[in-house]
């Protein structure tokens, strides 16, 4: 573990200190008051455990210590927030504050993130505000580098898949580790703005080496790879923050706003399909009933 003086650790330390809702020996009794219950969540967070951290030794074998506290602050965060429970993604968030913070920092940590930093709805059920933050990503590179964006229309690719787990992880395991700290470090100072800015600055820096690419799959596997090439952390931020120029919250904001409304929208037409087919099923009289009707 990392001394509480080294940054991002009093950084981290001075968020989680500083929250209203940070309650005294409220993870030990979220832990003790729900042993032995089971959820959803809960099985879910015993699949992804050993997959959280595959190369840091912390989290290599299902008795590390690494992994049994990191159990322990998983399963107590989907006690805390029901409406979350757990997400993939919680559990690298989790896992880097285990290396620079005790187990019940690491806990408050973890919904201070949740809770403080990141829209709402972002590790929900339906993942409404990430999805609607890809489509603000795309919005942004048009504006940022649109050369690059026109290249990715004609080719045909989406590169959502690579960076919605860059944002839903905060970049944790997807950028060397001097990297992600320099883009944590950004990121608990000047919040979630910070995943436009570094996702941007790691397109621009490899917008040369893309733009030389001629096929849809060659280009794709590039986009995957850029985030573990990215070994220099000061000539990424300066991207980031100098040659992107200015990014106003409030314009992001917006854009999150309507991204978000489209997207509700659409999952609420995907719920309404998804009823009509259950009932049509459940009911296949009456639609044989309508056809003889017709006929």
């Amino acid at each position: 573990m990392l001394s509480i003086l080294d940054t991002p650790c009093l950084c981290l330390y001075h968020h989680i200190t500083s929250t209203p809702f940070q309650v005294p020996n409220k993870y030990r009794i979220l832990l003790e008051e729900n042993i032995g219950r089971t959820s959803t969540a809960l099985n879910q967070i015993e699949l992804d455990l050993l997959r959280t951290l595959p190369n840091n030794f912390h989290y290599h074998n299902p008795d590390d210590k690494g992994i049994v506290m990191l159990r322990r602050v998983l399963v107590a965060f989907s006690w805390y927030k029901p409406d979350v429970g757990y997400c993939q993604g919680l559990n690298r968030l989790a896992a880097i504050a285990l290396l620079f913070l005790d187990e019940e920092m690491s806990f408050w940590y973890l919904v201070t993130v949740v809770q403080c930093f990141m829209p709402d709805g972002y590790y929900g059920n339906q993942l409404i505000a990430s999805q609607a933050d890809q489509r603000v990503l795309k919005d942004l590179m048009a504006e940022k580098l649109p050369k690059l964006t026109s290249f990715f229309e004609y080719y045909k690719v989406d590169y959502s898949p690579v960076t919605f787990n860059w944002f839903l992880t905060v970049y944790v395991d997807t950028v060397p580790t001097e990297t992600m700290l320099q883009i944590w470090d950004s990121f608990l100072y000047e919040g979630s703005k910070v995943l436009f800015r570094y996702a941007i600055a790691l397109f621009k820096s490899n917008e040369e080496q893309l733009l030389k690419l001629d096929n849809p799959s060659a280009i794709f596997s590039q986009i995957r790879r850029m985030g573990k090439l990215a070994y220099d952390p000061q000539r990424l931020s300066q991207i980031a923050f100098r040659e992107l120029h200015s990014f106003p919250m409030r314009i992001v904001n917006q854009k999150r706003i309507l991204h978000t409304r489209q997207v509700e929208a659409e999952q609420q037409e995907v719920d309404r399909d998804r009823q009509r087919y259950y009932k049509s099923r459940q009911h296949p009289s009456d639609n044989d009933n309508d056809t003889t009707e017709q006929s």
